[in-house]
């Protein structure tokens, strides 16, 4: 049975204050499972002050004297006592009961950061148990905020966007309903219909219970169709009746938070052109506690082929619906994400807007269907399948979507074709590692399927005498080129200046410290960066163990940081991020590829970041100029990491890395905390991805307040 908050609570202070620790885990959950059983608050005191550890450490007295007084106030209560207070202390009849006062005192639970105490290192996302505790301290709306809302949409807002909330009713659970109900009459903002779909073999019960509610509940708009009209017939009789500008899907049981539709209108008023809005989500379990949260990542098509990452509440344009021709009856039970995949085709990013604040709860109604990415195309889930391959016939006919294993788990990969066969220019930049540059021209030669490459190499002043009998031999091939520039190492001038002298129309910037694994990498690459808009393409690259060592880079105030770095080769990553093809900020630079016409567009790399963040950069200017950074799992090599320039472990290699991550935050201020796929609701380290404290999103009632810092710089999102 899950933890509640306020049992966890009462076992972490009666923890705290009597023992001076946080209980571990087993402890917690046996001390909630007596609580859950009828035990009370007094009974867990009194069994804490008889353990021998509480023995321990107070000795076997059983009297509060005070030393026992100013233990149990420090550690309660983070103060000494009062005179008042250790005086009344002092006068109770035990220590169990002395526990009983301090640790249930108003002071105390006010005091209780749940989430401090049992997650001082942090947590993941995955785990519910810190997912409550996360919600406790930053879920809340002050009565302070609820009136600033409240003016800025009687003030603030250039228009009033409305919405039309559909959803499905039949012969049971009219209690969901008006759970749905309670939800959305508690909205701050108020320009909403709810349309309610009803069969016409309703129950007498059932439908007099409808027409009260009806009756009772303003907006409420009740459409009955036929018993034999199907789920999607449905959802068309409740777009006909539907009236506001945004259209949303829901299931009785489904609840909104209060600031919801507001945040939604927001979006929408400073945004005209948005066709469709999603945001974060979690499920109601059946003790009506929240749980299983799904913190969404920023709108990648590639991803959204993968399966519904939009999740339930997808708020659409109904212009742009009715554009695209409404529900059809092709979708079956995945009629919305049919229809999503429609109105997303052919909109610029910019009109597709994810709010990453958990504005949904989706409701306990048994039965649901599992979410993303526990349902995703594949031929395990052949419906959902089925939508995504309709959607290639009619949109994308060249596109094929196939199955492959990744981790022991069959995961959606999207095969996009090639157009010809490019020449690609592959840049190394060395110097005197000869065992790693033959090993990686080695690979490239004998395992690359794609066939028409060259390969340049930059010898930044080898003297190794191995090193330059191999380059010498090397310099023999056909396939390949050898160019000495003994300057000082400058990896942007280096690949730079090899960019000048490459001959192809791709060109693949790539570490001396690699290996090719697959032959299918470099097909991959060059099929991803031939689609429209696309002008970076990075790889998943692996440790000589197999563990992760890129999966993408994500953006943070610290600095970019690798995304789960070292992760066993079968983790899927968080909501399959490790093994689906999507779009990022940013890739490294030790496998990535770029069309010259781009490269050429961009200005190849800043050459004032010799030695880190180049890449970073780059790939932030070609967002700049409107175009996509992709990073794929189906092209997979090994990288040691700082083999081809060594580790920066030097003081000069450290201060002159910590300069250009300088730079850069100062170049991307505000894109640095802004990155539309990494979460606001997490936080990155290079090992970890965790619950962010705080959350980074800005809330729209306090945009304009302190500590809000417009962009100066914009990016393709």
């Amino acid at each position: 049975m899950p933890i509640s908050t306020e049992s966890a609570a009462d076992i972490v202070r009666l923890f705290r204050t009597g023992l001076g620790r946080r209980p571990e885990p087993a402890a917690l959950a046996n001390f909630a499972s007596l609580l859950e059983d009828g035990a009370t608050f007094y009974d867990v005191a009194h069994i804490i002050a008889g353990s021998p550890e509480f023995r321990q450490l107070h000795g076997d007295e059983d009297i509060c004297d005070a030393r026992y007084v100013s233990f149990l106030y420090h550690n309660g209560l983070d103060r000494t006592p009062d005179p008042q207070g250790e005086a009344g202390l002092m006068a109770a009849p035990n220590r169990g009961d002395g526990l009983v006062i301090v640790a249930g005192s108003e002071e105390a639970r006010a005091r209780t950061d749940l989430y401090a105490l049992l997650y001082p290192e942090g947590a993941s996302p995955q785990d519910d148990m810190a997912y409550k505790a996360w919600l406790l301290r930053y879920d809340r709306l002050s009565p302070t905020e609820r009136l600033a809302i409240g003016r800025h949409i009687d003030q603030g807002m250039p228009s009033r966007p409305t919405f039309s909330l559909m959803l499905q009713v039949g012969n049971h659970r009219l209690d969901l309903l008006e759970e749905t109900i309670a939800s959305l009459e508690a909205q701050i903002y108020t320009d909403w219909t709810l349309i309610v779909v009803y069969p016409e073999n309703l129950r007498p019960g059932i439908r007099t219970h409808l027409r009260e509610i009806m009756r009772r509940v303003p907006g409420l708009v009740g459409v009955e169709v036929s018993s034999h009209q199907g789920v999607e017939g449905r959802w068309r009789s409740a777009l006909a009746a539907a009236v506001g500008s945004f259209c949303a899907f829901m299931e009785p049981g489904d609840q909104l938070s209060r600031t919801a539709l507001y945040e939604f209108a927001v979006a929408i008023a400073n945004r005209p052109d948005l066709v469709l809005l999603y945001c974060d989500e979690d499920r109601l379990g059946s003790d009506g506690q929240r749980c299983h949260p799904s913190f969404k990542t920023g709108w990648s098509r590639d991803l959204a082929y993968a399966g519904d990452v939009i999740g339930q509440l997808a708020v659409f344009s109904r212009a742009r619906i009715m554009a695209v021709g409404g529900i059809r009856d092709e979708g079956g039970s995945f009629a919305r994400y049919d229809l999503l995949l429609r109105v997303t085709e052919g909109v610029p990013a910019v009109c597709i807007r994810h709010l990453p604040r958990l504005l949904f709860h989706r409701g306990r109604t048994p039965g649901l269907p599992l979410m993303f990415p526990l349902v995703r195309a594949t031929q395990q889930h052949p419906e959902m399948r089925d939508v995504v391959l309709q959607h290639f016939r009619e949109s994308h006919p060249d596109l094929d979507l196939k199955d492959v294993y990744i981790g022991g788990n069959v995961w959606p990969r999207i095969v996009y074709p090639a157009n010809g066969t490019p020449l690609v220019s592959i840049i190394i930049p060395t110097k005197d590692k000869f065992r790693l540059l033959e090993r990686c021209v080695s690979s490239l030669l004998n395992l690359t399927g794609y066939q028409n490459f060259e390969v340049l190499i930059a010898d930044n002043g080898s003297t190794n005498p191995e090193m330059l009998d191999l380059l010498r031999r090397m310099g023999r091939d056909p396939r390949l080129t050898v160019l000495r520039l003994a300057t000082p190492f400058n990896w942007s001038t280096l690949n730079n200046r090899m960019a000048r002298q490459a001959k192809g129309d791709m060109l693949l910037f790539l570490n001396d410290d690699t290996e090719v694994l697959e032959e299918g990498w470099l097909t991959e690459m060059v099929s991803l960066a031939q689609q429209p808009s696309v002008g970076v393409v990075g790889a998943r690259l692996s440790y000589p163990d197999g563990t992760l060592q890129h999966g993408g880079v994500v953006l943070t105030e610290h600095g970019p940081k690798h995304i789960l770095r070292s992760a066993a080769e079968d983790n899927p990553g968080y909501l399959g991020q490790l093994v689906l093809t999507r779009d990022l900020m940013a890739v490294t630079g030790a496998c990535m590829l770029v069309p010259r016409p781009v490269f050429e567009q961009i200005g190849g790399f800043d050459e004032t970041f010799p030695l880190t963040c180049n890449d970073i950069d780059f790939c932030l200017r070609a967002r700049e100029a409107g175009l996509r950074v992709v990073w794929t799992p189906h092209a997979t090599l090994m990288h040691e990491d700082g083999g081809t320039r060594g580790r920066d472990g030097t003081a000069r290699n450290l201060f002159n890395a910590c300069v250009d991550v300088g730079r850069l935050l100062e170049r991307w201020e505000q894109i640095m905390l802004d990155d539309p796929f990494l979460n606001a609701n997490l936080e990155a380290t290079d090992y970890t991805l965790q619950l962010a404290t705080p959350p980074r999103a800005p809330k729209p009632w306090r945009r304009r307040g302190r500590g809000h810092k417009a962009s100066t710089r914009t990016v393709l999102s």
